[in-house]
């Protein structure tokens, strides 16, 4: 079953990954590391789509046991 979006937010805070402040009225967040990865993250409420999941790991650079563990 693929993670709800709350909880990709929460873990990639959790891997060191900080959210940028919202500007305007977007449905995305955009979240930043220290080393300059950037992921975006839609905010749609439930569960998302496994390649929109695939999409966020790779864009993460982390493998999907990196993000079960954190």
């Amino acid at each position: 079953m693929p993670p709800k979006t709350s909880e990709v937010a929460r873990k990639l805070e959790r891997l060191g990954f900080k959210p940028l402040p919202r500007r305007g009225k977007g449905g995305h967040r955009v979240y930043v590391h220290p080393d300059g990865r950037k992921v975006v993250l839609p905010l749609h409420s439930g569960e998302i789509p496994w390649g929109l999941f695939k999409t966020v790991l790779k864009q993460a650079g982390i493998t999907e046991e990196e993000f079960r563990r954190a």
